[in-house]
């Protein structure tokens, strides 16, 4: 297709803010062969982003930064500092979308945004909930995460504490942390006990 073409079929599917290479076969009926030369001249002619691998941008509707991590790695979730910034209890600015995956841990980066994936069990990966097609983790789940994944092996307390610190944490459902906490291993727990979070009412 043309670049005028192009434009009309994003234009058609205003709706889609993102399309995977299948999807467009699928769409237009042209070979992915050929698809992936023409895709590659619209980008650098700068008329479509590429959003990630095998993944575009629809230039009239385009993706915000947590819509693009969930297609990255799937499943995910944004947690850790990301989450709980999002949240508005970490007062630090977090640049970095700090993502849970149960697929291998992963580090992608476009022009603009950082995605960081770290992987958990699949017997921890919940306590999250869903806007659009964008999933994140309830404040405290996103702290069990932070601590389960950031702190657990290295035991860097200072670290973590500092962390705590510039948190609001009087927002966090302490009823909610505490029955969350059980379902992780005993250093998550002795963290949160040392932090002085799982005594709080």
């Amino acid at each position: 297709m043309k670049v005028d073409e192009w434009l009309n079929f994003f234009k058609q599917h205003h709706e889609k803010k993102l399309f995977s290479l299948s999807d467009l076969v699928q769409l237009t009926g042209e070979k992915k062969s050929s698809l992936s030369v023409q895709l590659t001249r619209l980008v650098q002619a700068n008329i479509v982003q590429r959003a990630a691998q095998l993944w575009y941008e629809n230039p009239f509707n385009t993706p915000s930064p947590e819509e693009i991590a969930m297609i990255i790695r799937h499943p995910s979730y944004l947690s850790m500092e990301y989450a709980i910034s999002k949240h508005g209890i970490l007062s630090q600015a977090v640049h970095t979308l700090t993502l849970v995956t149960t697929k291998l841990p992963y580090i992608y980066k476009n022009q603009h945004t950082t995605y960081e994936y770290h992987q958990i069990d699949k017997s921890l990966f919940w306590g999250y909930k869903k806007e659009g097609t964008v999933l994140t983790a309830e404040p405290e789940k996103a702290l069990l995460d932070l601590i389960y994944i950031r702190y657990n092996k290295n035991h860097n307390f200072t670290a973590i504490a500092s962390l705590v610190n510039d948190m609001s944490t009087e927002e966090l459902n302490f009823k909610k942390l505490q029955e969350y906490s059980k379902k992780f291993n005993s250093t998550t727990k002795k963290i949160l006990n040392q932090l002085n979070l799982l005594s709080k009412k």
